[in-house]
């Protein structure tokens, strides 16, 4: 039976690349999945032969036809995470302004200001509500960190009445495995708190649902899935979007501007066209789409299960490493995507290291990711400076881990040669 990282091989055409003339191990797939030939088609088939007016802005069956595209698209991704209907599905350039776009709408009302965030949240999460919170339009709160993962008992006590909204991430993009978010979820639903779910990391490689996660909205990004960058969407159950406010407008989001006595008014459209201003990323939804539809018919157990496997693989080599030391709960990784790394011997530096995989190997080239990976809130909480990030999709394999295991076996020696102790 044909592996599924045979399988990819094709798919994904920049695994063949060579960079500076060395063969590329793409290590890094949590920063951005490399992009798939069928998404990548049907951005530019869409582009050639629908390149029309949409957003309904125009009634001639050209923009109808955009229209309706744009439309199968939104239909296909609410299926891909459980949806209840299309019309749930808000399309935005990824979870960055996903998350943007949700916050400066959300419904904060009378005394529910206090915003409860996981200790692992990303930038894209994090500080948003770090500047409302500093401008003083919410109370922001940040769960404790215990294991390599958000407090569940310290939660309970943080949460309360004043609790407007929790934001939780599924899968932590430095600290890897996955986060049980159910029992946070049902605690805030208790207390009468929204839900937000981060999906960004977990959605590659793992089946999600978001009713039976318990989410009011939810976000992930397309680049993450081998789609075109500057994708994503932004999930809201329907009754919590009627109630948003209209944080992000323009062209194609209004009913009717009215001339009033006091100057001027306008009446916004309802559901999700009131949030999606501006000619779309028509081509770009489109191929997020034929993402989604790639993951589903290779089918998500599949490819968890190999990815699972590679992080077995990956922490076994490690084991007999001296030069680094796992950073987490390895009881956990095989539940994610990520081997994350931290020096354990005086002189070890990860920017050189980082730099050696890139300028110092024989024929290869090792692309993966060193700090803080734009997640600095986990990284703080955790008392590191920095984590060297092996990330995996289903298109590795284990020659790749044997590839790095290699290499820094390699730079070790040059260093020790070099009177560096390692």
């Amino acid at each position: 039976m044909k592996k599924i990282s045979d399988m990819f091989k094709k798919e994904f055409p920049a695994l063949g690349s060579r960079i500076n003339g060395g063969r590329l191990v793409y290590l890094d797939s949590a920063c951005t999945m490399l992009k798939m030939r069928a998404s990548a088609e049907a951005q530019k088939r869409f582009l050639l032969e629908k390149g029309f007016c949409g957003g309904k802005r125009s009634a001639h069956l050209p923009a109808v036809a955009v229209e309706e595209a744009f439309f199968e698209a939104r239909r296909a991704v609410a299926r891909f995470i459980g949806a209840a209907a299309a019309e749930e599905m808000i399309f935005t350039a990824g979870t960055t302004d996903s998350f943007n776009l949700f916050l400066s709408s959300f419904p904060f009302e009378g005394g529910r200001r206090e915003v409860l965030i996981s200790p692992l949240e990303h930038n894209a999460v994090f500080l948003p509500l770090l500047n409302m919170a500093k401008s003083g339009r919410i109370r922001l709160r940040v769960i404790p960190l215990k294991n390599w993962a958000p407090d569940l008992a310290a939660y309970r006590k943080l949460l309360s009445r004043r609790t407007a909204l929790v934001c939780l991430n599924r899968a932590s993009n430095v600290f890897g495995g996955l986060t049980d978010t159910a029992p946070f979820a049902r605690l805030a639903k208790e207390a009468g708190a929204k839900v937000f779910l981060d999906l960004a990391q977990s959605l590659p490689t793992h089946e999600e649902n978001v009713r039976s996660a318990g989410a009011d909205a939810c976000a992930f990004s397309g680049h993450k899935l081998g789609a075109p960058f500057g994708t994503g969407a932004l999930y809201v159950e329907r009754s919590l979007m009627d109630r948003l406010a209209h944080g992000k407008v323009g062209g194609g989001t209004v009913r009717r501007v009215l001339k009033t006595g006091g100057g001027f008014g306008a009446q916004y459209l309802s559901g999700y066209q009131g949030f999606e201003p501006g000619v779309q990323n028509y081509a770009g939804a489109a191929a997020l789409a034929v993402s989604a539809g790639v993951l589903l018919e290779t089918g998500l157990p599949a490819i968890r299960a190999h990815v699972e496997g590679l992080v077995a693989y990956g922490l076994k080599k490690l084991s007999t490493v001296r030069a680094l030391r796992v950073a987490g709960d390895s009881s956990r990784l095989g539940l994610g995507s990520i081997i994350p790394l931290v020096a354990a011997a005086p002189g070890f530096s990860s920017a050189d290291f980082s730099l050696y995989l890139n300028h110092g190997l024989k024929g290869r080239v090792i692309a993966l990711r060193v700090g803080r990976h734009c997640a600095d809130l986990p990284v703080i909480l955790s008392g590191l400076d920095d984590v060297i990030r092996l990330s995996f999709f289903a298109y590795n394999d284990r020659a790749d881990i044997d590839a790095f295991i290699k290499a820094l076996e390699e730079y070790c020696s040059c260093c020790a040669r070099g009177r560096k102790k390692i």
